[in-house]
C-alpha cells in the first residue's frame, strides 16, 4: 500500500503530495464520518519523528495522506480515546506523549497537545484505557526500559453525566501510580514510582506492546518474552511465554512486540527480530496460530509493526519498519501492507481457517 520515500496512490487516480513516512511504527485505526483514518507514527530520531495519517473512505480506498504532528523524536506505538484521538507515544529518556485527533473536523485537529500521561519523561512506548466509565476512563502507559515503570493515570472526574474528552488528559488533579507485582500472583497499584520501577525490573522488563477488553489488561515483556494478563477487578495476574505459542503454528520465537484485537476472540501479536518476522494470534483457550510471515532473506532482524484493523475488521494492515533497506532509520525505510480475506468476512469471523502464510 505504501513504501517509504514514495508518494501513495490515491482513490481518484492521482499521488498523495507527501512521501510515505520512514521507520512506521505504532498504528491505529479510528472511524470517520466518511470512511476511517490509520494513523501511523514515525521512529525517526532528533526530531525527525512524528504522526501520520492515511484517510480512506468506507471502501478502503486512500483518500488522502497527510502528517499530524512534527517535532517529536522516535514515536513508537500509542493508543486511542474513547473519544476518538489518537495518543503518540516518544520512546527515549525525556519521550512524552501526545494527544493528536486526525478528524479534519475537530477544533483540535491543527493543535496537538501533549499530555499529562508522560509526567516527567520517559522511554514510553504504548497506551490503553479502561473505559468501562467514560466519566472517568483510566489509562495505562507501558516504558520500553529495563527499570522502566508501567503507569496507570486517572483523570480529574468530568461533571456528572458527562462523558469525558480532549480536556481529560490535559487537565490539572490527575493520579499517576505505578504497577506493583507481589509474590503470590498479585498486583497493586502504587504512588511510589521507586517501588514501580524496581517491580518492573525485577518481574517485567522492557514492557512493549498494551491492550485492555473486557476487565483484562494483557502486555508484554520482549526481555521475557511472556504475555501478563492482569484481572483489574480482582488484583490478580497470570503469565505466559509467547515462545510457546511457536509449538502450534509458524515461527513465533523472537521477541514479542504491539499488541492489538479486532471484533473477536483473538489477541494479535507483532514481532521484533529473527528470520521470519510476522504477525500472529491467540484465541481465547491459548492455542496460537500464524497470520502472515516473512521469509525473504530481506526482512531478516526486521520488526512487523503497525498493526490494526478496518472498523468492519476485514482489513488488516501492517507494516515492516524497515522493509528491505540497506541501513535501519534511513529515510527509506518501512513500508504498509493491507491483507484482506477472499471471502469477505471479518478477519475475527466464523470459519477463518488460520494456518496459512
Amino acid at each position: 500500500l505504501a513504501k517509504a520515500g514514495f508518494t501513495l496512490a490515491l482513490g481518484n487516480g492521482q499521488k498523495s503530495e507527501l512521501r510515505f513516512h520512514s521507520s512506521p511504527d505504532g498504528a491505529a485505526i479510528i472511524p470517520l464520518n466518511d470512511g476511517y483514518v490509520y494513523v501511523s507514527n514515525s521512529e525517526m530520531r532528533q526530531g525527525e519523528g512524528g504522526v501520520y495519517g492515511i484517510y480512506f473512505d468506507h471502501d478502503g480506498n486512500v483518500m488522502d495522506y497527510k502528517m499530524l504532528l512534527s517535532g517529536t523524536t522516535r514515536n513508537c506505538s500509542g493508543g486511542t480515546t474513547p473519544w476518538g484521538t489518537f495518543v503518540s507515544c516518544e520512546e527515549y529518556g525525556n519521550g512524552q506523549c501526545w494527544q493528536v485527533d486526525p478528524d479534519p473536523l475537530s477544533k483540535h485537529h491543527p493543535k496537538p497537545e501533549k499530555t499529562k500521561l508522560g509526567g516527567d519523561g520517559g522511554n514510553f512506548e504504548a497506551v490503553a484505557c479502561d473505559d468501562r466509565n467514560l466519566e472517568q476512563p483510566i489509562f495505562f502507559v507501558t516504558e520500553d526500559l529495563k527499570s522502566g515503570a508501567l503507569r496507570r493515570y486517572t483523570p480529574p472526574m468530568t461533571i456528572p453525566g458527562t462523558a469525558a474528552g480532549w480536556d481529560a488528559l490535559h487537565a490539572e488533579g490527575g493520579t499517576t501510580e505505578f504497577l506493583v507485582f507481589l509474590e503470590d500472583n498479585s498486583f497493586v497499584w502504587s504512588c511510589d514510582e521507586w517501588l514501580g520501577r524496581y517491580s518492573q525490573e525485577k518481574y517485567f522488563p522492557n514492557v512493549e506492546g498494551i491492550v485492555f477488553r473486557e476487565g483484562l489488561l494483557y502486555f508484554v515483556s520482549k526481555r521475557t518474552s511472556k504475555l501478563y494478563v492482569l484481572d483489574l477487578d480482582n488484583g490478580t495476574y497470570t503469565a505466559s511465554s509467547t515462545k510457546d505459542y511457536s509449538l502450534y503454528s509458524g515461527e513465533f520465537k523472537n521477541r514479542p512486540d504491539q499488541l492489538a484485537t479486532n471484533d473477536g476472540e483473538f489477541l494479535y501479536f507483532t514481532e521484533e527480530g529473527g528470520q521470519t518476522p510476522g504477525v500472529y494470534a491467540i484465541d481465547a483457550e491459548g492455542q496460537s496460530y500464524a497470520i502472515f510471515e516473512a521469509y525473504d532473506s530481506k526482512y531478516f532482524n526486521d520488526e512487523t509493526t503497525g498493526l490494526a484493523f478496518s472498523p468492519d475488521g476485514t482489513k488488516m494492515y501492517a507494516c515492516f519498519q524497515d522493509c528491505g533497506c540497506e541501513v535501519s532509520g534511513d529515510i527509506d525505510c518501512g513500508c504498509l501492507f493491507v491483507f484482506w480475506r477472499t471471502d469477505g468476512r471479518s478477519f475475527d469471523g466464523a470459519t477463518l481457517g488460520l494456518k496459512f502464510h
